[in-house]
């Protein structure tokens, strides 16, 4: 007896190891229940979104349910993901958060922060960080200010095993840390005319010089293309293709592009020249304009934005008349007519050069690293870039003006 109770002894001990392991192990393994909420709640705000971007919705009734249910979804998706952070269901949920939620402030900004920093502390390492750090570099640059954002992309940096995602996270730290510069040399150039003091928003004045120069931040910047190019050349940019057909460029090729752009398009560097046909078929150049204060605007007639510039254009252009002052344009319409018909429609009689069949891909604005339509250059007599400026807004035109006669007042007065 005394052996089979010993040997019931060593099965009940067993027993009681493999409960043990499979309790610690459900513990580790995230909650099916909390799985599937969370994908519930994602689905209801994928469907949202779809049902707004596939109707013709002119009462915008979509739009407002889609938006509401982000703010109400959101905060719950969080909540869930707070009780098994470390899961990759969580993962995947945060993930989606930062690139699927659209916001600029806000709670639901307040929410994609938050849910960087999650990933920052569970999810650095995790294989599947590679396209947000492609997203943050090409789309967040602007939020260089943002702890949450520089913390992640340096926590992939210094802890992600996949050196594809390393790649990744250095490219986009050079990308924030380019705006941050050119963000940076506008404040410390213009911050005391009262055009761009009107610009900034209240804290600006205060916060931006805690954030240091912009030649450290060039430096910065400058350091992470060139290690790009140096030891990342066989790296391809992680986004995420939506097109069969769409390859995904070489990070090596994006980083000499963005390094150009640094070294010779910042504020305070004299601009390439651009020697190339105009809408009209004669061929011309920038440097023609060279002892006036100039305006380059790359522009086209597909593009709403650029459109809605050409009124404050065509006022400034009328206000300049006599003066020392040039417009110039680079069309990015991929035909000629296209081109001509908006600048008759529109009245616009400045020159503008073509930049080619490509349309927006053309070789004019792939030397000059546009990416956005419109980009506003600002030039003085001498051909030097004194701003910079991207999209149009409410204020666009004060900017604009404002640039524009701070830079008159310095050209030399014309003998009578």
């Amino acid at each position: 007896m005394g052996g089979v109770s010993f040997i019931n002894m060593k099965i009940i001990t067993a027993y009681l190891v493999l409960a043990l392991t499979l309790i610690a192990a459900r513990s580790e393994q995230p909650s099916s229940s909390n799985t599937v909420e969370m994908n519930a709640l994602k689905k209801a705000l994928v469907d949202a979104h779809t049902a707004f971007y596939s109707t013709n919705d002119e009462s915008l009734k979509l739009y407002y349910t889609w938006r509401q249910l982000e703010e109400t979804n959101l905060p719950q998706m969080l909540s869930l993901v707070q009780k098994e952070p470390e899961s990759q269901p969580a993962c995947d949920v945060l993930l989606w958060i930062v690139l699927n939620a659209e916001a600029n402030r806000g709670p639901i900004f307040t929410n994609q922060l938050e849910s960087l920093d999650y990933l920052t502390k569970y999810h650095s390492t995790n294989s599947k960080v590679g396209p947000l750090c492609s997203y943050l570099g090409r789309f967040w640059s602007w939020h260089w200010r943002e702890k949450p954002v520089v913390d992640f992309l340096n926590s992939v940096v210094k802890n992600n095993p996949v050196r594809a995602n390393r790649a990744q996270a250095i490219y986009a730290l050079g990308c924030l840390n380019a705006n941050k510069s050119e963000q940076l040399a506008a404040f410390e150039n213009w911050s005391k005319a009262p055009f761009y003091a009107k610009y900034l928003i209240p804290n600006d004045l205060a916060e931006m010089p805690a954030f240091g120069s912009s030649r450290q931040a060039t430096a910065d910047a400058e350091q992470e293309f060139k290690e790009i190019i140096a030891n990342y050349d066989d790296c391809l940019d992680l986004r995420e293709l939506r097109n069969p057909k769409e390859t995904a460029p070489q990070l090596k090729k994006l980083a000499e592009e963005n390094l150009f752009s640094l070294q010779n398009l910042s504020l305070g560097n004299k601009v390439p020249d651009i020697k190339a046909e105009g809408v009209d078929g004669k061929k011309f150049k920038l440097s023609d304009s060279r002892g006036k204060i100039s305006v380059l605007t790359f522009w086209a007639s597909w593009c709403g934005p650029c459109m809605q510039m050409v009124p404050v254009e065509k006022a400034l252009v009328e206000r300049m008349q006599g003066k020392s002052f040039a417009m110039i344009g680079v069309n990015g319409d991929p035909t000629i007519p296209d081109a001509n018909r908006a600048m008759e429609r529109e009245k616009m009689t400045w020159p503008s050069f073509w930049n080619g069949k490509e349309g927006p891909g053309g070789p004019i604005s792939k030397a000059w690293n546009v990416h956005s339509w419109p980009t506003i250059f600002v030039l003085d007599a001498d051909g030097i870039i004194r701003f910079k400026y991207e999209g149009y807004g409410s204020e666009s035109s004060n900017i604009l003006n404002g640039c524009v006669d701070e830079l008159m007042k310095n050209l030399p007065a014309k003998n009578p």
